[in-house]
Order: C-alpha cells, then sequence, then structure tokens
C-alpha cells in the first residue's frame, strides 16, 4: 500500500470535519470560510509553513496573473530609477527581474508601495527550495545572491487557496564584477559583468550595460517555446432538448442494427451535467494562452454560454458534415471525424471531451514540441487483439479498428489505448487520413450510432498516425478517471480533491443507477475546483 492509498483509508473512516483536518495535513493546505466575503476582501489562510493573507477573487486566469506579478515589480522598480532586465519564461516558472547587487539596498523601499497589499507575499529562494513566505511589508533587506519570489496570494469563492505561490515574479541580485576576471568559460569578465545567483536558461553572467537597455537576452523567444496559435474544440449535446429527443427516438426506431452494441443507443451517454460550463472555466484559469475556441453542436447553444465573446465559435453539425444526409448524429466517432473541417480551425488544437477538465496551469509546451509535433499520452490498457464485432464497447471497437489501420499501412502496432485527456490534435493530420482512408472516414461519418465499423479519428487514430510519419511523440501526464456512476468513486473523489499534481481530470459516467447522486459527485468536484465564473459565461 502506498502513503497515498493509506491516507485515503484513513479518509473513508473519518467525518468530514475530521477528514478536512487529515487533508489539510495530506497537501499543507485548508480550505477556510469565507463568512460571506466580497470579492477582493482577505482572508487568512495556511499553507505548508505559510500563513498567508488571500485575496478573495470571483475570476482567476493564471497567466495573467503572472504576468501581472511580473509588470508590477518592474513598474515598483522603474519608478524608484532602479535599472533592471526581465527575463521571461516559458515555461511553467515564475518569470525573473534582475537588478544589480549595487542597487539591492535600495529595493526594499521601492517595493515598499505594493507592500500596502497584503496578498502580496515574498519567499526567499534557495536552489530550488522555496522557505516560508512571509508579508511583502516584511522584506526589509535583500543582499547580493538573494532570490526571493514575490507572488499575489489568492483564494476562491469556495475558500480554497489557489496555486498562486508558482505564479509571480522572482526577483534576482546579481552579483557585480568589482575587478575583471576570468568566466568559467574562459572569457574575461569586465569590471561592472553581472554573475547570476543560480543557474538558468538565458545567462550566467550579463555585460554591465544589460540593465541600462541593451538588448535581453531572450529578447526573440527561446527555441523551445510554443508560439504557434492553439485552439480547442469541444463537442456538447443538450439530451434536454425535446427536438433533440425527437430525433433521436426517430432514430433508434428507424435503426435496428443487431451488429452493434446495447450501448450505442443509450440515451445515458448523452445527459448533460454541465460539464461544459466548468471546462471552460477550467481553461479561462489555467489555458489562458488558448486563441479560440470552438464548439461544435447539432445547433444546440448553452443557455449560459456568451455567444458574443470573440473566442467563442459555435459550430454547427451542417457545417463540417460534407454529406449533410448523415445528420442528425448522435454518434461521437462520425463527429470527431469531421472536426477537422471547422472553417478557421487553428492547425494545432486541442480535442477536449466537455467531462474533460484542466486542473491546474499548464503551458502549451505540455501538448505540443515548438517544432510543431504533437504529445500524445498512451496509457497502460493494451488494445486488445482480434477483429471488432458487437460484444466490444463501441470505444473498444473503434481502437482495435485504428490499430488495424496503423499495422496495415506503416507495418506497426500501436499497444495500447490512449488516455482520456484532452487530445493535442494537428489538422493536417487528420486531413491526410481523410485523403488516404477516405472509405473509413466516410463509413465512421454515416454511423448514426456507434457501430463496430467506426474509428476514433480524434481520440485515438491520427495521434498514431502522426506517431508513424514523425509529427508526434510519447509523453506523460499525470490525470484521474472518475466514473461518477461507480458505487466507489466517493473514495477516488476525496482523494483527488486533495492533489496538487494532476495536469486534468475526467468525470465520466458510463451507467448509473442513480442519476441524482452522480449529479452530486459533479457538483462536489466543481464547486470546489472552479467555482468561479469564466469569461465565456452571461
Amino acid at each position: 500500500m502506498t502513503a497515498d492509498e493509506g491516507i485515503q483509508d484513513v479518509l473513508a473512516d473519518f467525518s468530514a470535519t475530521a477528514r478536512n483536518h487529515v487533508r489539510s495535513l495530506r497537501d499543507g493546505t485548508r480550505t477556510v470560510s469565507l463568512d460571506g466575503r466580497s470579492d477582493g476582501d482577505t482572508v487568512r489562510v495556511r499553507s505548508g509553513r505559510s500563513l498567508l493573507t488571500a485575496r478573495i477573487v470571483e475570476r482567476f486566469d493564471a497567466w495573467a496573473l503572472r504576468d501581472r506579478c511580473r509588470d508590477e515589480v518592474a513598474a515598483a522598480l522603474a519608478r524608484a530609477g532602479i535599472d533592471h532586465l526581465g527575463l521571461d519564461s516559458p515555461q511553467e516558472q515564475p518569470h525573473r527581474v534582475i537588478v544589480s547587487a549595487a542597487d539591492a539596498h535600495r529595493v526594499p523601499d521601492a517595493l515598499s508601495p505594493l507592500a500596502a497589499r497584503p496578498e502580496l507575499h515574498v519567499a526567499p529562494i534557495h536552489g530550488t527550495r522555496r522557505s516560508p513566505a512571509r508579508p511583502l511589508s516584511r522584506l526589509a533587506s535583500v543582499r547580493p545572491g538573494d532570490v526571493v519570489r514575490i507572488f499575489s496570494a489568492q483564494v476562491s469563492r469556495a475558500g480554497r487557496l489557489l496555486p498562486t505561490a508558482d505564479l509571480g515574479v522572482d526577483l534576482e541580485v546579481w552579483e557585480q564584477v568589482s575587478t575583471p576576471r576570468m568566466s568559467p568559460d574562459g572569457p574575461l569578465l569586465p569590471t561592472g559583468s553581472l554573475v547570476a545567483p543560480r543557474t538558468n536558461s538565458h545567462a550566467r553572467f550579463l555585460p554591465p550595460e544589460a540593465l541600462t537597455g541593451a538588448p535581453a537576452p531572450g529578447a526573440c523567444a527561446p527555441l523551445e517555446q510554443v508560439t504557434f496559435p492553439i485552439d480547442i474544440v469541444y463537442t456538447w449535446v443538450d439530451a434536454d432538448d425535446p427536438d433533440w429527443q425527437a430525433d433521436f427516438a426517430a432514430a433508434r426506431r428507424g435503426d435496428d442494427d443487431a451488429a452493434a452494441h446495447t450501448s450505442a443507443r443509450s440515451s445515458s451517454r448523452f445527459t448533460s451535467r454541465e460539464e461544459l460550463r466548468y471546462s471552460l472555466r477550467s481553461v479561462a484559469a489555467y489555458a489562458g494562452w488558448v486563441r479560440r475556441i470552438h464548439i461544435v453542436t447539432n445547433g444546440q447553444v448553452p443557455a449560459w454560454l456568451d455567444t458574443d465573446h470573440p473566442q467563442i465559435h459555435l459550430v454547427h453539425h451542417a457545417e463540417i458534415f460534407p454529406d449533410r444526409t448523415h445528420l442528425p448524429t448522435f454518434n461521437s466517432h462520425a463527429i470527431e471525424a469531421n472536426l477537422h473541417r471547422i472553417p478557421g480551425l487553428a492547425q494545432h488544437y486541442l480535442y477536449l471531451n466537455d467531462d474533460v477538465f484542466l486542473a491546474r496551469p499548464l503551458r502549451p509546451e505540455q501538448f505540443f514540441t515548438a517544432s510543431g509535433l504533437l504529445r500524445y499520452f498512451p496509457s497502460m490498457i493494451p488494445v486488445e487483439d482480434g477483429a471488432a464485432d458487437a460484444a466490444d464497447l463501441p470505444v473498444v471497437a473503434a481502437f482495435k479498428n485504428g490499430r488495424r489501420i496503423i499495422e496495415d499501412r506503416f507495418g506497426r502496432r500501436p499497444m495500447t489505448r490512449p488516455r482520456h485527456t484532452p487530445h493535442p490534435q494537428r489538422r493536417d493530420v487528420l486531413e491526410e487520413i481523410d485523403a488516404a482512408c477516405p472509405e473509413v472516414v466516410e463509413r465512421t461519418s454515416a454511423s448514426r450510432f456507434r457501430h463496430p465499423s467506426d474509428v476514433s479519428l480524434a481520440a485515438q487514430l491520427q495521434a498514431f498516425w502522426a506517431a508513424a510519419t514523425g509529427r508526434a511523440v510519447p509523453a506523460d501526464t499525470r490525470y484521474e478517471f472518475i466514473d461518477i456512476g461507480d458505487p466507489g468513486s466517493d473514495r477516488r473523489i476525496d482523494r483527488m480533491l486533495v492533489r496538487s499534481d494532476l495536469d486534468s481530470y475526467c468525470l465520466n459516467e458510463t451507467h448509473t443507477d442513480d442519476p441524482a447522486l452522480a449529479q452530486q459527485r459533479v457538483d462536489r468536484i466543481v464547486a470546489a475546483l472552479l467555482p468561479f465564473p469564466s469569461p465565456y459565461e452571461r
């Protein structure tokens, strides 16, 4: 038994109050009662060994917060007349602002106007370790070689401390060379040269003029940074819509294909628990770099969605199905087979089912390489041998068919199923599959319900095709898959709610005998993790 599993067993036996206490011990943070306080108010919350004053926020954008911390610190230094240099991080670390050791004594006074805000904190950094944070107002001095992180502690309306300690700016005090000396690489460092207090990807030392207007190292984008636009594509249906229900009933009456699995026609597959609203909240909070969000429907529009938001693009099935006789469709595989036809779709995009949520601030490099290769996330579950048939779950049948296509065309075998995570996509790969295997795409598109002959173009086949043609690389991701209809899911939810290391999670529903309980489980998760409205909501 792992330590996490042992803690999970304890959690299952404790009362709600005791569970909250154990969770505090588990990850060093705790949920606090806001007692009716409003957006902008502050509350005290403990995080590890730090006691923080956190600002209550109604909305959250991780990467905008990081940029704002950098800009505010740089502006304070500029107002004080302190020369400085910003080194932006393209990765999941804070930005850096450099000052010279000669100006170190002036930094606390320069930052004193910011220190009046109680949610701003400072934490010394030693190597990769962050010391306990204290209010920025208590920053009395910084010395040559110091690195201090300045960040804005924020808490959601649900009382949960948001992941802000890594979304600030690291102020670095670089030592100045008093007499010429040799650098570790051999070049002579002239008097006044700046030497970094720790390793970084920009420079180990800088010329004396670096803080006074000279071009900064990294003024152009790093080679490892994604600079191309990335879109998101969702598929969505409202099974409570009377028109949809009439079309669904008519299609079922007209379809008597005994070769299909019974679950392919189950209306429970289309239940909406407002997952799309909360998945969009996770995108707004943790992936502010997304260019555009395409929501593919059969003409329905969520009542809460702000369709005038410039990032939102509603796409009707009729816009992307070249053969309109395939509509209406109730087959997600058929819809996936046509997503690459979305007007204005970026070359690189993420395909998300509406039951998939981002769990923490993520960068584009989590999903693509800077050269444009996509990353795919194979699981440890093998794709079963044999031909697909009606006994297979529809998704299993589709994976078998996709495996066979790759074997026949490239002589290589995809070993495992994909994980149920965001799926990085390349439009050109799907267009290539469409051109090379038109009968496969046509057959899948024409299946009004899931069928054993389907392929899963977006979730599986395009990733393996891209890998076979040198346009994808396997990668790892930390995610949680929870079946909200599973009687044992409550214990898994308890565990997930105290984790801070997940990249994403999926709240799937294969079958439930208690729809109200399944809804309660979803509500419990999203109320704790995603209580802040997104800019895409009315």
